[in-house]
């Protein structure tokens, strides 16, 4: 993770946490009214988003370049489908106004596709922190994954996503929240990671050195940058997973997955992967 001028904050992390421990006590004395929520149809897009810090520079090439991608089985579809609807049940908990979910941002940056870079943080609210914008980003996880960000901290490139989302909009705090997707009656579910903007004058140039190193050598390649060589390691604990061996393989699908890869029939790697199991198969019948 490249050094950012932020710092953790536990005044705003327990601040949120605060909010949302009341109002679920209220919502369980008053009900809620949760905000309508749009499942956007699948899109094959070829602009830069914020969010695309997180994809290793293998996988961000193939979506800049057209290459085929993967189709999303059901049961993966509706794992998407209802962390949008809990990251959202999150902001109704949390009385964001419809106004500030989802905003659309924009930043200039000259070898993008249409040299722009696009963001759509979760939301941010003005008066949640006395005097100051706080910018909030909520992710939905399984509860091994959640376990995980309770034992190792937030993932890295979910720090820079929304640091990249606080410096656009100014504000002072951000947090990213974790929603435990399979909270039982014994578990968490909710987890906040509060960091305070050191500087936005530092923060703008971040900004620009952080899409430099993650983008630019993309954009440049003429053919696939190589995977990661160790993406536990390079990005932080909870790194980049698309190497193609048992570690980074998901259980209980057909061996055409990768990681989290969506290119993984392209992937040359994946494909000398398959075949070798395959190939141990035969010898071994």
């Amino acid at each position: 993770m490249m050094i950012l001028p932020v710092s953790e904050n536990t005044y705003s992390a327990n601040r949120v946490s605060f909010f949302l421990e009341m109002a679920l006590r209220k919502r369980q004395l008053e009900g809620l009214e949760v905000g309508k929520v749009r499942l956007e149809p699948e899109a094959r897009r070829k602009v830069l988003g914020v969010s695309d810090l997180a994809k290793p520079p293998c996988s961000l090439w193939y979506s800049l370049n057209g290459q085929e991608r993967d189709e999303y089985d059901p049961g993966t579809r509706f794992g998407f489908d209802t962390g949008h609807v809990i990251e959202n049940y999150v902001l109704d908990l949390l009385e964001t106004p419809m106004e500030n979910r989802q905003k659309t941002l924009g930043w200039h940056y000259a070898p993008a596709p249409g040299a722009r870079i696009h963001g759509h943080p979760d939301g941010f609210l003005d008066g949640l922190i006395p005097g100051s914008r706080l910018v909030i980003e909520c992710k939905a996880t399984g509860g091994y994954s959640f376990a995980k960000k309770l034992e190792e901290g937030p993932d890295s490139s979910h720090i820079e996503q929304a640091f990249c989302y606080a410096s656009a909009l100014r504000a002072d705090f951000f947090c990213i929240i974790y929603a435990n997707r399979e909270a039982k009656k014994s578990t968490a579910f909710f987890k906040v990671f509060g960091y305070r903007v050191n500087s936005q004058k530092m923060a703008k140039k971040a900004v620009r050195s952080l899409f430099h190193a993650r983008f630019l050598p993309v954009l440049m390649a003429e053919k696939r940058p190589a995977p990661p060589l160790k993406p536990a390691y390079e990005f932080g604990p909870r790194g980049w997973r698309c190497r193609p061996d048992k570690t980074y393989f998901a259980r209980g699908k057909k061996q055409l997955q990768v990681g989290y890869c969506s290119y993984r029939r392209s992937c040359p790697e994946a494909i000398a992967y398959r075949k070798g199991l395959e190939a141990g198969k035969r010898a071994s019948a």
